[in-house]
């Protein structure tokens, strides 16, 4: 064997080694970059779904937040169980503004009813409610001056307590709350009721 046949032998198989090494890396980078390719598309793929999640909470957070309102009169917390009711009051029924969240009173509802028969009005008033919580007086939107000259006071009561409160706001003339001291809670005398005849001159003062 001469030396150009060995030459031109080396030749071959350095081509056939170079052909070989070329298809072997070109394979890898093909098959490594649509991988590459797949992962970044998933990765914005998850960013754009964070995002829009992202805003989608934004945007309930802002509608919540519109939501809430700010009470310039606040209201206490109302106990596990319990409701708020609120009833209306004049100034000399609802113990000349003394009442204020936290207070505890006793409820008298009080009713005119007439005799046609007799021709003769009677009033009555009756212990509805003992050692009850107030809550607050006066409107949500009432200034601290304005609460001290409250025209309702909110209670918290039962659900049986509020129906008979509503019912009682309906059919009486109306209600006188006595203030408690926060130490006595003595109860027991719910219903006592007191009736009297009105006397002419009473009803000539009414009419004035």
């Amino acid at each position: 064997m001469n030396t150009k046949k060995i030459w031109l032998i080396s030749l071959i198989l350095g081509l056939i080694v170079a052909g070989f090494l070329y298809v072997s890396i070109f394979s890898k980078e093909s098959g490594s970059t649509p991988a590459s390719t797949s992962v970044s598309q998933e990765t914005n793929k998850d960013k754009s779904q964070k995002s829009a999640e992202e805003k989608e909470k934004e945007k309930q957070a802002e509608k919540e937040k519109a939501l809430v309102r700010e009470f310039a009169n606040p209201i206490v917390d109302v106990s596990t169980g319990r409701r708020a009711i609120s009833i209306r009051v004049n100034l000399e029924g609802g113990v000349s503004g003394y009442i204020a969240p936290n207070s505890m009173v006793d409820v008298i509802a009080y009713e005119t009813t007439k005799d046609d028969a007799a021709n003769k009005e009677f009033k009555s008033a009756v212990l509805v409610l003992e050692n009850v919580k107030v809550l607050s007086s006066g409107q949500s939107s009432d200034t601290k001056e304005a609460a001290l000259k409250y025209e309702t006071v909110t209670l918290e009561v039962t659900t049986e307590e509020g129906v008979m409160l509503s019912l009682a706001a309906k059919d009486k003339d109306g209600f006188y709350l006595m203030l408690r001291n926060k130490d006595d809670k003595e109860t027991g005398k719910a219903g006592i009721k007191h009736t009297r005849e009105v006397i002419k001159e009473d009803t000539k003062e009414e009419k004035k």
